[in-house]
């Protein structure tokens, strides 16, 4: 009895101890910077998730307000020819690569690319229309996928090209609800991108 006892406080210790090292952090409502640019605000807090996303590249960083299988927010610093949204997983394996002289066309299929790459299946991208964010032309895309499991996933991608530099943004969430409870605050940060 005392040794199930000890052994049920050393299981306790443990989960506090692994809940303290939590690498979420908040990221509250306002301003929130993705690396040095650009900033976006954010209408209400999300979570700051990016050190759970294992291989991230340096240049993204990753959002969540409900848990990462229920809605995503991907944010990107200024990529430049050969940066990736995507690690690729093993060394002889690859994700797609932003090239400078991409035309918009690329630059969509770049992003529903690196959505596979993130294990999606049959990423289709509908409903393409130009944006203008702070006096910069982008355009932003609807995304369609299911994971693995066979769950549908609905989402938004969007890409804005300043100085040679490609900014991405893609938000992703099951269809069922979740999708659309969260669309606004991701709409939101996705058009306040700021410079």
């Amino acid at each position: 009895m005392k040794t199930k006892i000890v052994s049920i406080a050393a299981l306790a210790a443990t989960i506090v101890a692994l809940a303290a090292c939590s690498p979420i952090s908040l990221a509250p409502a306002g301003p929130y910077a993705v690396g040095r640019s650009p900033s976006v605000t954010l209408d209400r807090p999300w979570n700051d998730v990016s050190a759970l996303w294992l291989g991230k590249p340096k240049k993204m960083r990753l959002l969540s307000l409900d848990g990462l299988l229920l809605n995503r927010l991907y944010l990107s610093e200024g990529l430049v020819e050969g940066d990736f949204i995507v690690r690729p997983a093993r060394r002889e394996a690859t994700t797609p690569v932003y090239a400078a002289d991409m035309s918009i066309t690329e630059q969509v299929e770049f992003v529903a690319n690196s959505v596979t790459a993130l294990d999606y299946e049959r990423v289709e991208t509908s409903a393409v229309r130009p944006l203008e964010i702070e006096g910069q032309r982008a355009v932003r895309f609807e995304l369609a996928a299911r994971t693995k499991e066979g769950l549908n996933i609905r989402g938004l991608g969007q890409v804005l090209k300043r100085e040679d530099k490609l900014y991405v943004a893609i938000y992703l969430a099951p269809e069922e609800h979740y999708y659309q409870a969260s669309l606004v605050s991701a709409e939101a940060a996705m058009s306040s991108m700021t410079f």
